[in-house]
């Protein structure tokens, strides 16, 4: 390095830029390369999420999910890895847990068992729990088998679920890349980046979890995925939560009626209608009541079950619409009387849905 010392000198303006660029220019050829004082560094981009190689994204089956991902196996084993996140969730663990039991036609757990059942898992920077359900061997048909593999969280932004389908020997293969996924998670640009992707008209495109509001009270198709419907004046609208896609309430607050969806069969009619007795304070049932507990119903051209469940102290009136790979609920529950007196309005929101 050359140093420069130079007499104090009065000179005049032209004197001190002549002076000052000729020291610049021998500070750049003196060797100035060999004492560097910067350093460019690069700084990668921010990577959301590594997938498998083997994953493809699909269509979501319901308006719930933020993504839903194909996954083929070297056979070409198919199974499906679904993204759900839920910024207002309002149900217990156990109840999301035995809703996907209920699913492989396995029996409901309590709260406690739930907690023995679950293994800690890293997603992303945080720890969650996963479950590993398998339907029994004897189940029917293609139930017998299948394999529902869930891991959550809960994230300042909300509860994020991420559940992979499929049948029990594929599914063996694929769970070391599910939890290098979830490992590699960074939720907040994951929900950016696919909602980024996505049609405007899609419910999750653009939605900030923290921040997601009500559906509009009279949802249509081609807004939020949802069917057309007619809502009876004296409902108010509750607007959407957690599993729920819309809700209303009736007879002063105590009927509230709810609209849900689950894709395939949804465990069974049975399975669902046991869960409903449950909550009403009524034991488990056999096919052998289903003829004193349903009649059918026409739903948007579509033949479906209507369930009338009374309990001591609450009562549930539903309808379950089996809608090509998807099975939808239409539910009213509250005190025995409030439901009976809104029975005539809640057959007539049902029957006026549209797909």
């Amino acid at each position: 390095m050359i140093h420069l010392k130079f007499k104090a000198l009065t000179l005049g303006k032209n004197a001190t830029a002549w002076l000052v660029c000729s020291c610049a220019t021998m500070m750049l050829f003196s060797g100035c390369s060999q004492d560097p004082q910067i350093q460019v560094h690069t700084v990668p981009k921010k990577v959301a999420y590594q997938l498998p190689s083997n994953w493809t994204k699909s269509a979501n089956t319901s308006a719930m999910r933020l993504a839903t991902y194909d996954i083929t196996g070297e056979n070409g084993e198919e199974a499906e890895m679904a993204i759900l996140p839920m910024p207002n969730l309002s149900v217990a663990d156990h109840e999301i847990v035995n809703l996907w039991r209920s699913q492989l036609q396995l029996p409901p757990i309590s709260e406690e068992e739930v907690e023995q059942s679950s293994d800690s898992i890293q997603i992303g920077d945080l720890d969650g729990r996963i479950f590993d359900l398998t339907a029994p061997d004897d189940a029917p048909g293609e139930m017998a088998g299948a394999r529902i593999i869930t891991a959550f969280v809960a994230a300042p932004s909300g509860t994020w679920f991420f559940k992979m389908t499929g049948q029990k020997d594929h599914l063996e293969k694929e769970v070391n890349g599910f939890t290098s996924f979830l490992g590699s998670l960074d939720l907040n640009e994951m929900q950016k980046e696919i909602a980024a992707s996505r049609p405007a008209a899609d419910p999750h495109a653009g939605v900030n979890m923290s921040a997601a509001g009500a559906p509009p009270s009279r949802p249509t198709a081609a807004s939020s995925n949802l069917p057309e419907w007619t809502v009876p004046d004296a409902w108010t609208n509750k607007g959407a939560r957690s599993m729920i896609l819309a809700s209303f309430s009736a007879q002063g607050d105590t009927v509230e009626i709810t609209v849900s969806m689950l894709g395939g069969g949804a465990g069974g009619t049975l399975p669902n209608i046991n869960r409903w007795r449950g909550q009403v304070g009524l034991p488990p049932a056999s096919e052998a009541d289903m003829a004193s507990m349903t009649s059918s119903i026409q739903v948007g051209g579509i033949d479906s079950t209507y369930v009338n469940l009374p309990g001591t102290s609450q009562q549930i009136d539903a309808v379950i619409v089996p809608k090509g790979n998807q099975t939808w609920f239409f539910k009213a529950m509250g005190a025995p009387a409030a439901v009976q007196q809104e029975t005539d309005n809640f057959k007539s929101f049902v029957q006026s849905v549209q797909f």
